[in-house]
């Protein structure tokens, strides 16, 4: 117990993890319109019983107020990011406090940072992690953001200046309005691979388990030195992913081959708001935000080989394309590193602008 009347405590039991799993309902149950966690993958996660676990060192921690939950984080080493990257750097993932609460906040993010260095990390960062944590909103704050992006709060950018943390990245997130001027333009940039040897297909027409293990192949080559990422595997990724063969994913989803092989692929998805979101009743959501109009491409590589010959522009371009068949008006393009400049001209070519930045925290000691 500090002095201030906030106590910091480390989550071990199964009661403690289901109520650290159900804090986000306390942040952002009164919203109009939010994502909510999945709260059984969550206290899997924490409690280690989740396939990705066996990588990670893990301590969430919760601050508490008069008893009740004022912040919480869990602290992560990731052992295999650390060896890819050859660092020492550690997470804090599952970041969440309540308005007003800046003292337990900084608490709870300083005691988590303590037991990172305890462990020999010589850093810390927050708000991006491959499968674990997104980055943190700067603008459009209260609205529905992207699928699988956060709610932010803006008083969290105070939170985490307190705790000693400045900003390490920029991201942003680009919404394409699927009109009939641009949907016209991708059949041409399809050709245009297609002349230069590489054929698109989806995911479905491909084999939806099979194109699993090619996205997870393309994946780890084509962002082995992108910013952030560690490697995955198979094993991990096809229980991920495999709940969704019976979705539009397998329509949305596309890959691109040359010479026999697999050498880009695209994650795509629906808009998942209506059968995931927690939507105020009466509530109408902004139609480049949800509501049944916006699917959203999750992510995209080509391995270097194949890079510059339009895989990455004829992929998203069947993707956009599907979305459009099923009644899709926009399409999103998310994340994207502010220095990623490729990755910016795709997007553009593609019809998008900026409709949303977020940052990524980081503290050294």
């Amino acid at each position: 117990m500090r002095g201030d009347g906030i106590s910091i405590e480390a989550v071990t039991t199964r009661e403690a993890m289901t109520e650290f799993a159900m804090f986000p309902f306390q942040v952002y149950g009164d919203r109009e319109a939010w994502w909510p966690p999945d709260v059984q993958n969550e206290t899997d996660l924490i409690s280690g019983r989740a396939p990705i676990a066996e990588h990670l060192e893990m301590r969430p921690f919760v601050a508490r107020r008069a008893g009740k939950p004022a912040a919480r984080v869990t602290a992560v080493v990731n052992l295999r990011y650390n060896r890819h990257w050859n660092e020492q750097i550690g997470q804090l993932i599952h970041f969440e406090a309540l308005a007003g609460e800046g003292a337990a906040a900084v608490a709870v993010l300083q005691e988590a940072s303590q037991w990172l260095r305890g462990k020999g990390m010589k850093a810390v960062r927050s708000g991006f992690a491959a499968f674990l944590d997104y980055p943190y909103a700067i603008d459009r704050y209260g609205t529905l953001p992207s699928f699988l992006l956060r709610n932010t709060p803006e008083f969290y950018h105070t939170y985490f200046k307190d705790a000693g943390f400045a900003t390490e990245k920029g991201m942003s997130d680009f919404t394409i309005p699927l009109t009939a001027p641009t949907l016209a333009a991708y059949p041409a940039m399809i050709e245009q691979a297609a002349r230069q040897g590489v054929r698109v297909t989806t995911w479905r027409e491909y084999g939806f388990l099979a194109a699993i293990d090619a996205w997870t192949d393309v994946t780890n080559s084509a962002f082995e030195r992108h910013w952030g990422w560690n490697p995955i595997t198979r094993e991990e990724v096809r229980p991920m992913l495999s709940g969704l063969a019976r979705t539009e994913v397998g329509e949305l989803s596309t890959l691109a081959i040359a010479d026999g092989q697999v050498v880009g692929s695209v994650f795509a998805v629906p808009d998942f708001s209506a059968r995931l979101a927690r939507v105020r009743p009466g509530v109408r959501l902004d139609p480049q935000r949800g509501g049944g109009t916006r699917g959203a491409l999750i992510n995209i590589g080509v391995i270097q080989p194949w890079r510059g010959k339009s895989a990455n522009l004829a992929m998203a371009a069947l993707s956009f394309s599907a979305m459009a068949q099923r009644g899709m008006k926009f399409a999103g393009y998310t994340l994207v590193l502010d220095e990623n400049h490729a990755s910016r001209r795709t997007a553009q070519k593609l019809g998008g602008s900026v409709s949303g930045n977020f940052v990524v925290y980081r503290r050294d000691f």
